[in-house]
């Protein structure tokens, strides 16, 4: 059952929004003009930490992102959209707001394509070579 059940409809039109909560996860559905068109965010908070997975409308897993004090902060991971498999797409390391670790982007077959290395925002290699 749905509780606190909320929609909105922006001024353009073009977006609707229902956000509720179901058994301690709290969801936000946007939804796109295009027919079928919506993502689900599912967000819960544990320790501090705002974890949030994309679902798009044909119910793939599409990318999972964690928050800290309103900041990027973690991995981020995308998956290909064709795959409902969770196939990684790409992933990138946060803290504080900022790319800080390794970023990587994957292939359709799991091979690594391109690694970059950020500390607090700044690219320092690529490739395994330094920028």
């Amino acid at each position: 059952m749905k509780e606190n059940q909320k929609i909105i409809s922006y001024p353009s039109k073009n977006v609707k929004t229902e956000t509720y909560t179901y058994e301690g996860t709290f969801v936000t559905k946007h939804f796109y003009d295009a027919k079928n068109a919506y993502v689900k965010e599912y967000i819960t908070l544990e320790d501090g930490v705002r974890k949030i997975i994309h679902i798009n409308h044909e119910g793939v897993h599409t990318k999972e992102d964690h928050f800290v004090d309103g900041k990027r902060h973690g991995i981020e991971t995308k998956y290909m959209v064709s795959k409902n498999n969770k196939t990684v797409k790409s992933t990138k390391t946060y803290s504080e707001g900022k790319l800080h670790g390794e970023c990587l982007t994957y292939n359709a077959t799991g091979e690594v394509i391109k690694q970059e290395i950020f500390e607090h925002g700044k690219l320092v290699s690529k490739n395994n070579e330094p920028v």
